[in-house]
């Protein structure tokens, strides 16, 4: 019994978690963690947002959907949305997944929270993703996603010479 107990408490640790609960994220955990929102998931695990999901799947958070999606995540998105996870709204807002909240809260999507470990939900992490992609914020996860897909896209060729690449670069020059 103890053993079960045991299991599926080592599962729960390095499963992403469900829509709308919070996953520990930090630096802290970045370095040291095997959770949701550890390196070491990054690289090792399947699921959301791993490496593997970033490169193989079709749904948000995903390269794919990133390209190819108009919904929150995907590149589109960031150019004509509103909400969290846009240009617009990371310039303009004051809620998690803007300019100001990364500087001034306390919570996910705050450079206080990464510092300090604080929870996100998945949904939060998809916005934490795209800010990443464009390069509005710097921190590790950051640098691992952007190597991903800066060598995906100059690899990726099939609709055009740079199509990818250059849609890269929009999302990261329209914030400056």
């Amino acid at each position: 019994m103890l053993a079960a107990a045991i299991a599926l408490a080592l599962v729960a640790q390095t499963t992403a978690p469900a829509a709308g609960e919070p996953a520990r994220w930090g630096e802290h955990e970045w370095r040291n963690g095997a959770g949701f929102l550890s390196r070491h998931y990054f690289e090792n695990r399947t699921g959301f947002p791993s490496a593997h999901y970033l490169l193989n799947s079709t749904r948000p958070g995903s390269i794919h959907h990133l390209f190819n999606a108009t919904s929150a995540g995907s590149s589109h998105f960031w150019e004509n949305g509103v909400r969290p996870g846009s240009r617009h709204f990371w310039r303009n807002g004051h809620e998690p997944g803007s300019r100001h909240y990364w500087e001034n809260g306390r919570g996910c999507l705050s450079r206080y929270g990464w510092a300090n470990t604080t929870s996100c939900t998945a949904a939060e992490v998809r916005v934490l993703q795209v800010l990443c992609v464009a390069e509005a914020i710097d921190i590790a996860p950051c640098r691992a996603v952007n190597a991903l897909f800066d060598d995906w896209a100059t690899r990726s060729d099939f609709a055009g010479p740079g199509y990818f690449a250059d849609i890269l670069a929009r999302m990261r020059h329209s914030d400056r």
